[in-house]
């Protein structure tokens, strides 16, 4: 069954968000996708555009593999000033090409639309970044208004770091600094992301985050919080944090405009996991995106935290879980101690119970066991907890955005059944 109000593409895989933009009332959502079929392979970028963040139109492919290398993950920037030479507003869009053959080699290259991403045109120079490694992708490229130049993220996958790169044009790229991972859990370092945030409050901070492919906490996303000054990003030192503790929100990129009228941008990541996500049952599509996510950062004692939110928006006129026991709905719960059980009666139900501060997730599955799976996450705050449920996931935000956990399912939404026990129950 698919998704009621999570994009996912009319068939074939899916992962990565890439290239987030907005240009002339668009959002634009490019992705990770196989116009071949529903299994990894042959990655390109895939195409979708909204203008209300809850309605998506799936386009043509946008870039496309071909026999020299697949198009992996990145970003894409509207040039107003024409910094490029491919044309004032042009947008280009900046990937990792994947080179096919031996020795493996991943190299970032750049390609310029001017008519609203539609159609793309490789730049005839590519690549415009190689250092000839096997492991060197996801750039994600931004204006860095202060120093007046493109800034690139780009990971240093097997070393666990990231390098900064500037340019004033899109296709000279010089080193200014690298992020290093030495403290960091897990490893294989993925779709790095660096953006300054607004701190609930006043002020400002920078927030780096990156995916770790193997060995990392919740969902593999982790993230710093720091300066930045157009060279060098310094963390605050007060360590790494998770910014989801499922096992299903990866890759999460940025639209670093526009904001709202508290200066959060949005970002979204993609619902899924490699460890397992070829094996989830063939149905002619596979993957799905989460729901956008408003981001800022909260001062707290243990020092700034991510917050998300979910626009209004982006799931609006969702009947609540409580009256109406849908695939398709959304509730919030109230106090410190409570159990809701999702149940297909098939031998597939996910149990999330709050036990004072401790928020706990068991999802089971007997035709799918790869999708067994136990969370907790601690809670800091007696604030409500909002569930998001949609065919195929389950987004939960507690502590007023500040901890996040979200999952894949595989339950039937014919025969599903929901209990909902309050702390008097409990």
């Amino acid at each position: 069954m698919r998704p009621r109000y999570h994009y996912a593409p009319a068939s074939n895989w899916l992962s990565d968000p890439n290239g987030l933009v907005h240009h002339n009332g668009e959002w634009h959502l490019f992705y990770q996708y196989n116009p071949e079929g529903e299994d990894w392979g042959h990655m390109s970028w895939g195409h979708a555009v909204s203008r209300d963040l809850a309605h998506w139109e799936e386009l043509p492919v946008a870039l496309r593999d071909d026999a020299q290398h697949m198009i992996f993950s990145g970003s894409a920037v509207i040039d107003a000033a024409n910094s490029a030479g491919f044309g004032a507003d042009a947008m280009v869009a900046l990937y990792t090409g994947a080179m096919i053959g031996e020795p493996p080699r991943q190299v970032q290259c750049i390609a310029a639309s001017t008519d609203g991403g539609r159609t793309f045109a490789a730049h005839p120079g590519n690549p415009v970044l190689d250092l000839g490694l096997a492991d060197f992708r996801d750039p994600n490229v931004f204006w860095h208004e202060a120093s007046q130049r493109w800034i690139m993220v780009v990971a240093l996958s097997a070393a666990n770091s990231a390098l900064v790169y500037g340019s004033t044009n899109l296709k000279d790229w010089h080193r200014l600094s690298e992020i290093s991972g030495a403290a960091a859990p897990g490893e294989v370092w993925e779709c790095p992301l660096l953006i300054e945030l607004p701190v609930e409050g006043g002020g400002s901070r920078w927030l780096f985050k990156v995916d770790v492919l193997r060995g990392g906490p919740g969902s593999g996303a982790i993230y710093l919080t720091g300066t930045f000054d157009g060279d060098q990003f310094l963390p605050d030192g007060d360590g790494w944090k998770v910014a989801d503790w499922g096992a299903d929100f990866y890759a999460a990129i940025a639209w670093h405009e526009p904001r709202d009228a508290q200066g959060r941008p949005l970002w979204i990541g993609w619902m899924g996991n490699h460890a397992y996500q070829g094996h989830l049952p063939a149905k002619g599509w596979r993957g799905a995106m989460s729901l956008p996510r408003r981001i800022a950062l909260r001062p707290t004692g243990a020092g700034l935290l991510l917050c998300q939110e979910v626009p209004q928006q982006a799931a609006s006129d969702l009947p609540e879980l409580r009256s109406a026991c849908s695939i398709a709905s959304r509730t919030r719960m109230e106090g410190r101690d409570w159990r809701v059980v999702l149940d297909d009666g098939d031998g597939r139900s996910i149990e999330l119970e709050r036990d004072g501060s401790v928020l706990r997730a068991v999802r089971k599955d007997a035709a799918s066991p790869f999708l067994d799976a136990s969370r907790e996450m601690a809670l800091a705050s007696d604030a409500p907890v909002d569930l998001w449920l949609d065919a195929g996931s389950l987004e939960v935000l507690a502590d007023g955005g500040a901890a996040a956990l979200t999952l894949q399912h595989c339950l039937a939404s014919e025969t599903l059944e929901c209990r909902i026990e309050e702390a008097a129950t409990v």
